[in-house]
């Protein structure tokens, strides 16, 4: 059990409980740890001098709630069963929890020969005084679930710092910072590579998916060859640990290593996120995460369309998963690496959402154009977008990535113009008479140019134009 106390204290916290970290505002927040049984806990939060008081239980646990003020800092904790321990440097601010694979995992200062665009500046003018707070739970996997995590001390936003933590939860951190000007701690726990079903609890397996095999939980730990492709590994030792943590939300990006089985993957996020939702026990609590981007993987990877049908399984979700936002990345891909240099964007697309959606601050853009509807006119397709409240636009560049496809499904490049305001595309090609399929940019590879009109990109999508009277 990590222990952030001197040698011989009773009281044990954990790991993500400790000096310098940030925790929710304006709520009541848990903090909670291991004692000698039966034994009085007091709890002195220095923001208000109140006392909270509890009693260990026969194991020893205990977890209190206490109320938390607007933002602010730094504060103290005395946490005390007759020997005080005391936290020092405590802000009180947002928090959120970022989590996925190699995408949210890739740090500040990128891989070896894969850099993140604007590391340079952003390591360098990191300053204590930007308040944000990181900490890193480190990879972990465990067969039953855990009651303590393996993690980095929370820490300050300095260039060393900054340089080792996630780069997407950083800028999305910062892009918040700077506008909400509060204080915010980010929760990163990833893992590269990692699938989707290693996030998932037991019970969720045990309810709604009895055809996947949780045989991986019965087996000798020697045997597990990749922990991070199993079923609920993960989630036993990296999210079942801090779920007593009280957050604002959680931003997600990962689903790389799910491209063979997008289908699943449509049904395992949402079942995902309802059991974190449930665990955290606050509600639907707001989540958003990133829609891969494109990139040429090979035949071994996926097929042609793999990336392109999990996009299409991600996009859906949005309307699936309640108070959800896709951050698309259709735009910033690269054919040759895997992790897009571009996660100042990520980051900043992501907090878009939250600053709009979640702290409600009015004129906020933070979607780019989502299909919502087909109409045929003769042999060309009319379609209509949401999110598009000043039009869209290409900065001046052909209409690109749009394909038509007749009763036969065999797509055909077609071209495409902007009508109206910009507010509707007429797709068309000489090889479809009658089109009854239309796509955009459904391939591994094939970056986009529309945007709408504050330069936010446009989904990836695929529809079956639905019936309709002639336009």
């Amino acid at each position: 059990m990590l222990c952030l106390l001197p040698l011989g204290a009773k009281v044990k916290l954990p790991a993500i409980i400790g000096n310098d970290m940030v925790l929710q505002q304006n709520t009541n927040v848990n903090l909670w740890g291991w004692a000698t049984r039966s034994r009085k806990i007091t709890v002195r939060t220095s923001w208000d001098n109140k006392n909270y008081t509890t009693t260990s239980a026969s194991d020893g646990t205990w977890k209190i709630q206490v109320q938390t003020p607007s933002a602010g800092g730094p504060y103290t904790i005395t946490i005390s069963d007759g020997e005080p321990v005391t936290l020092t440097n405590v802000l009180i601010g947002e928090v959120w929890l970022c989590s996925g694979q190699s995408n949210m995992e890739m740090p500040v200062k990128g891989f070896r020969g894969q850099p993140v665009e604007g590391s340079c500046d952003s390591i360098a003018t990191a300053l204590p005084s930007d308040n944000i707070r990181m900490i890193t739970l480190k990879i972990n996997s465990s067969q039953t679930v855990l009651d303590d995590c393996v993690a980095t001390p929370w820490v300050e936003s300095t260039p060393a710092n900054v340089a080792d933590f996630s780069a997407t939860a950083y800028f999305f951190a910062s892009y918040l910072r700077k506008v909400l000007n509060v204080p915010v701690g980010v929760i990163c726990s990833s893992w590269g590579g990692s699938k989707i079903e290693s996030w998932i609890n037991k019970e969720v397996y045990t309810e709604k998916f009895p055809e996947i095999s949780l045989s991986v939980l019965t087996k000798d730990p020697k045997d597990i060859a990749r922990p991070k492709d199993e079923p609920t590994l993960l989630y036993n030792a990296m999210i079942h640990p801090i779920k007593q943590f009280t957050i604002k939300g959680t931003i997600w990006y990962q689903g790389e290593s799910n491209l063979n089985n997008p289908q699943v993957y449509k049904r395992l996020f949402p079942a995902m996120v309802r059991s974190w939702r449930k665990e955290w026990n606050q509600g639907e609590f707001p989540f958003y995460y990133v829609q891969i981007a494109p990139y040429q993987y090979s035949d071994k990877q996926a097929s042609p369309i793999g990336a392109a049908e999990l996009r299409q399984a991600q996009l859906e979700a949005m309307t699936i998963i309640p108070n959800s936002g896709m951050v698309v990345t259709s735009d910033v891909g690269d054919a040759k690496h895997i992790h897009p240099a571009d996660k100042p964007n990520v980051g900043k697309r992501l907090a878009l959402w939250a600053l709009a959606k979640t702290y409600n601050i009015p004129g906020i853009p933070y979607c780019g154009p989502i299909y919502k509807s087909a109409e045929i006119k003769g042999s060309k397709v009319i379609l209509s977008f949401d999110y598009i409240d000043m039009g869209m636009t290409t900065y001046n560049q052909p209409l690109s990535g749009f394909e038509l496809a007749g009763k036969n499904g065999i797509f055909y490049p077609a071209k495409a113009v902007f009508i109206g305001k910009k507010e509707k595309i007429e797709v068309y090609s000489d090889n479809v008479v009658e089109p009854v399929y239309v796509q955009l940019g459904f391939k591994n590879y094939m970056p986009l140019n529309l945007y709408s009109t504050y330069g936010l990109p446009a989904s990836p999508f695929r529809i079956k134009i639905p019936s309709s009277k002639a336009y």
